[in-house]
């Protein structure tokens, strides 16, 4: 089954620096150029779809993976890439499957962006996310960031580089092993590396940073303690979960 990208992309269109004519191996994309779009699109989607991976386009049916840029201008709308995750983590609760957060881990995402503090941001919330939103029986899709930045070489070679390693991610193994933990994902070095965040992410997905701060300073030695560290971090996520559900009716 061909992949299809589902795209955060503000930068795509013909001959944009993320053009998705210049892709060859993998299937036009769905492209979203500002994250009100994605968000209202992939709230009825993922909301209504039996299987939220699968995506049928004039009668062929495909496999779906998200992509995701940071888009992180201070001058940009919203800080957009993250106020996907923000939005996202309001639809968290906690053992719940039917969920969007919960549906959306399910889905392989790549990270976009040539900021490797930015990209950790978006890394590091959703591990939070996929991990903690998901249930017990349930598989959790993996994250891969990529840095892209035609400007080193060209728009050519930069689509020809994110369209392979895309494959090779996409055609590996998708899904988490279950011996693998959210401690597992967050120890990579691409990821505990930059655990501060910018000014950006801050605005949007600030919550996570004394999260991410209380899972460092207690790091868990034992089974027992890597539970009870989860069961804190996930009832916090709730809470703000009902927090910004709460501020978004108000707004």
């Amino acid at each position: 089954m061909a992949w299809l990208g589902i795209w955060f992309e503000p930068l795509a269109g013909e001959g944009a620096a993320r053009s998705p004519e210049m892709l060859r191996g993998l299937a036009p994309p769905i492209v979203y150029p500002y994250a009100h779009g994605f968000i209202e699109e992939e709230t009825k989607r993922l909301a209504r779809s039996r299987d939220p991976s699968r995506y049928l386009r004039d009668r062929e049916r495909f496999s779906v993976y998200y992509s995701i840029n940071h888009d992180s201008t201070q001058t940009g709308l919203d800080q957009q890439g993250c106020s996907i995750l923000g939005w996202l983590f309001s639809n968290f609760e906690t053992d719940s499957r039917s969920t969007i957060s919960a549906r959306f881990s399910e889905i392989p995402v790549v990270i976009h962006t040539d900021n490797p503090v930015q990209a950790a941001a978006m890394g590091n919330a959703l591990t939070l996310l996929r991990f903690l939103s998901a249930s017990e029986d349930q598989a959790i899709a993996k994250i891969l960031l990529h840095p892209w930045n035609p400007l080193r070489g060209s728009p050519r070679l930069a689509a020809e580089e994110y369209e392979k390693r895309v494959i090779d991610f996409l055609h590996g193994e998708i899904f988490y092993p279950d011996n693998i933990s959210v401690f597992d994902v967050l120890s990579r070095h691409d990821l505990k590396g930059h655990r501060a965040l910018g000014a950006c992410c801050l605005t949007q997905i600030g919550f996570i940073a004394p999260l991410l701060e209380w899972i460092d300073e207690c790091w868990p030695s034992t089974q027992n303690e890597e539970r009870d560290l989860l069961a804190s971090i996930r009832s916090s996520l709730a809470d703000e979960a009902r927090y910004l559900k709460k501020k978004t009716r108000h707004r």
